[in-house]
């Protein structure tokens, strides 16, 4: 046993502790926007040292907010503007902290207020135009969405993947990048007391938001349930299936595999290769899949994540509370999910409905108050005085004198 109490790691086992709980496409975002704007500054010969002043600074933050491009000469989306200049930003502010111990805040100081600004102004007009707004991904009509069901063939490698792809999907409220970081490690099947199956599957992904390691917080738990009226479309059985096709050969503990070209092949190892689908693979289907059915993707924007804007917005369509829609978003509270609740024609019909409805039941209570007044007629005389004319003393009255005109 130690004679210390406390820990023995060094600064640079922390610092290295504290790198390896960065998130891989963190690290690779960061490094990409910043290679970005060593290129920026190369072209406008900017030079970092410890004599370049925070004016300066300022201004060079000020022209990367206005200026910056893609590769190719035309402007990011209104979005990506902000993201690159809050990341560029923050690393410049740290690499002057770190390398010649100069402290400023690009993000509260009033010498950087014009740099925000010209970040902001440069968002607000490319905000004007359609193609560069950000915009969430649009719903789809429950008849979309059982035409993308009907596409596919369960007796097939891709069509059992994506069918419970898209069933799990909107029944769990994945997001977009969900389902390419789904391992078989997050399913469950559930038991009751005795330890018989309870045709329930308990869902639990134990990992970031992002999918990409970082903080473990255990979210609460989803399942997956029996569907017994429609049973083609059961994501109980269409899971199981999907564990019943993964061979021997398989060592990869991730949900969804490549298709093996060759299943069909009596010499084929199976339906699947030892290999996960590509997260850029995973992210056309849904979009794909709603192109084969007709939807116009320049009149909607459809991606994964619409599986998860549908079941929100259907679900509040049904009645759901928006405390109970956030336990099966995972979102912390319920603000977080306004951008998914959205009207589609069925959902506008019943609301308009029943404002109609409301609109002509408070017009017949009116007409039903109007003509009972005259047999039933209140009047208030509290603390009226008045004179009787045969004794002239005052009276005063203090009820309600009901004066029914049908007697």
């Amino acid at each position: 046993m130690s004679n210390f109490r406390f820990g023995r790691n060094t600064p640079k086992e922390i610092d290295d502790s504290i790198t390896n709980i960065t998130p891989l496409n963190t690290k690779n975002s960061r490094n990409s926007i910043w290679r970005q704007f060593e290129k920026f500054c190369g072209e406008r010969k900017y030079v970092f040292d410890g004599n370049t002043s925070t004016e300066k600074l300022a201004f060079i933050l000020k022209d990367w907010g206005y200026n910056m491009k893609k590769v190719d000469g035309n402007d990011y989306k209104e979005a990506v503007i902000k993201t690159m200049w809050n990341v560029t930003a923050k690393q410049l502010q740290e690499l002057y902290f770190n390398k010649f111990g100069i402290k400023f805040d690009p993000f509260v100081d009033l010498e950087f207020k014009g740099s925000r600004n010209a970040r902001d102004a440069k968002r607000r007009n490319l905000q004007i135009q359609p193609e560069k707004r950000k915009t969430s991904s649009s719903i789809l009509t429950l008849e979309e969405y059982n035409k993308i069901l009907k596409i596919y063939n369960e007796d097939t490698p891709d069509g059992l993947q994506k069918m419970f792809f898209y069933v799990a999907g909107l029944e769990l409220a994945w997001r977009g990048c969900e389902g390419v970081n789904v391992t078989i490690k997050h399913f469950k099947e559930e038991s009751d007391n005795c330890g018989l199956p309870t045709g329930r599957i308990e869902y639990n992904c134990i990992f970031s938001k992002t999918a990409q390691g970082g903080s473990h917080k255990l979210t609460d738990s989803k399942w997956l349930a029996t569907n017994t009226t429609d049973p083609r479309i059961c994501p109980v059985r269409l899971y199981k299936k999907m564990l019943s096709k993964r061979g021997k050969h398989i060592t990869t503990d991730r949900l969804f595999l490549t298709p093996n070209p060759a299943w069909r092949e009596p010499s084929s190892v199976g339906w699947f290769k030892n290999s996960p689908v590509g997260r850029n693979e995973m992210g056309k289907w849904t979009r794909t899949a709603a192109e084969e059915i007709g939807i116009d993707k320049k009149k909607k924007k459809i991606s994964n994540h619409s599986l998860r804007s549908t079941a929100v917005s259907q679900l509040a369509k049904a009645g759901v509370g928006e405390e109970q829609l956030i336990k099966i978003t995972g979102h912390a509270n319920t603000f977080s999910i306004k951008p998914y609740l959205q009207l589609d024609g069925d959902h506008h019909y019943q609301m308009i409905d029943k404002l109609r409805a409301n609109s002509t039941a408070m017009e017949e209570s009116n007409n039903k108050s109007t003509n009972c007044a005259p047999s039933a007629l209140v009047q208030m005389s509290k603390n009226i005085v008045t004179t009787s004319p045969s004794t002239q003393t005052p009276v005063n009255y203090y009820n309600c004198t009901i004066i029914n005109y049908n007697s």
